[in-house]
């Protein structure tokens, strides 16, 4: 977050972005607020986007349908998934044409056929290869799923088989609360089998680099954009990209500054990638962003508002205790620190959640 400030847009310095879609692009069925219209802004300027998704169970065109619909520019082709990722590591290792248990939803199935593997249907009354053919699993997210598969999968695994998982979330967000995700039931085979497969989505880095080469640009000049510190920011970190942490999601200042994540930049939302980026610089014990100053005292905030637009107070604040952080500070009193700024957005007329 030490970031020189430029007169120019902040997305003046990159080439593609890798962009998050849930809390970013969309919340449900409904759009963030001006964040089609930034899409378009950004796509107008020459810079390519991708979508990177973990969830495995949908397929790209839908994806990009929903994306579409919004007003945002989107084609199947645009559309990264956690299940490309996942067959792409296996084709990289696996004969054209092998059988691979397609533990999942039809995004896992239709990833595999197009990498040119075979998808077998993980039930057992289901049409396709024995299992002495199968040479891989490949498990991601589906909500057909049934306890036969899972049978089916661990007595695979069992024998050695690699084992690719798409992602690891262990939660799924839903309109009441938090249901069971892929990473829940991969600890359900891993309880059984003895060991882990190798998770290529977020944060982990084959998704990102995948990403990288849909968009033809490199590294230096991609910047990853998400909202959650734990995945999104995590992810691009581990793959070499500049990241931009939106604050139209589920995380907050506070879980910012319990993690071990530094984002390169922090934005309101994505139309702050059009405009130039105000960075917080030391200043005399304390930390400035524009018209804000922010120093530590103990375990609180002391904040010189002045007319500062709140993301500036954020960004100050969270330069004072991230630098405060990397000097051994204690989590729990930086995070009762940064919920002054969990309050300030909360009350922010911005519309960011």
């Amino acid at each position: 977050m030490d970031t020189e400030t430029s007169t120019q847009p902040l997305i003046a310095g990159y080439d593609g972005v890798v962009c998050d879609l849930d809390g970013v692009v969309y919340r449900g069925p409904d759009a963030v607020p001006g964040a089609p219209k930034a899409l378009q802004d950004i796509v107008a300027r020459g810079v390519r986007v991708v979508y990177a998704t973990n969830n495995a169970s949908r397929v790209p065109t839908e994806v990009a349908t929903q994306i579409a619909d919004l007003g945002a520019p989107a084609t199947a082709s645009d559309v990264v998934s956690s299940a490309q990722a996942g067959a792409a590591r296996l084709a990289a290792d696996l004969p054209p044409g092998a059988a691979v248990l397609a533990l999942g939803g039809e995004g896992v199935v239709e990833a595999l056929r197009d990498a040119g593997l075979v998808p077998v249907a993980a039930a057992r009354h289901q049409p396709g290869p024995g299992a002495d053919e199968v040479a891989a699993v490949l498990q991601g997210f589906g909500k057909e799923l049934r306890v036969r598969d899972f049978e089916r999968a661990a007595r695979l695994l069992s024998s050695g088989l690699p084992w690719v998982a798409t992602n690891d979330d262990a939660t799924l967000p839903l309109p009441w609360g938090q249901s069971p995700g892929n990473g829940a039931y991969i600890e359900l085979l891993v309880a059984v089998v003895g060991r882990r497969p190798d998770v290529v989505g977020k944060p982990h880095p084959p998704l990102y680099r995948l990403a990288l080469d849909r968009l033809g640009t490199v590294a230096a000049r991609t910047l990853a954009v998400g909202d959650r510190i734990g995945t999104d920011i995590v992810g691009a970190e581990a793959t070499g990209l500049d990241s931009a942490w939106v604050l139209t999601g589920v995380d907050r200042p506070s879980d910012l500054v319990a993690s071990e994540s530094s984002p390169t930049y922090v934005v309101v939302s994505l139309a702050d990638l059009l405009t130039p980026y105000a960075a917080p610089v030391a200043d005399a014990g304390g930390w400035r962003c524009g018209a804000a100053r922010v120093e530590l005292d103990a375990d609180h905030l002391v904040v010189e508002h002045g007319s500062a637009d709140p993301v500036e107070v954020v960004r100050a604040g969270l330069a004072a205790l991230l630098a405060s952080r990397d000097e051994g500070a204690p989590s729990e009193h930086l995070r009762r620190a940064a919920a002054t700024l969990d309050r300030l957005f909360d009350d922010s007329p911005t519309p960011t959640r």
